[in-house]
């Protein structure tokens, strides 16, 4: 897993219980829109590296990815 890759999950982590990491601040530390970190995230979560983090957790992000990607693209 990259730096990038375990920042991402680490914020995923820390604002799973939340309902996520808040727009700004994934635009801001990683240049991308929430979808696109939330795709980005869901991946991570599919490697073997993170196999040590708690299955509550890991259900948690999983949540907050997926209502991320439920939302409707605006224009």
């Amino acid at each position: 897993m990259t730096s990038e890759e375990q920042a991402m999950l680490e914020l995923a982590r820390i604002w799973a219980p939340y309902g996520g990491a808040r727009p700004g601040d994934i635009l801001v530390e990683f240049g991308m829109s929430p979808a696109s970190y939330y795709q980005n995230v869901t991946r991570i979560l599919r490697t073997v590296a993170i196999w040590n983090l708690p299955i509550a957790e890991r259900h948690l992000i999983e949540e907050c990815a997926a209502r991320y990607s439920a939302q409707p693209i605006s224009l």
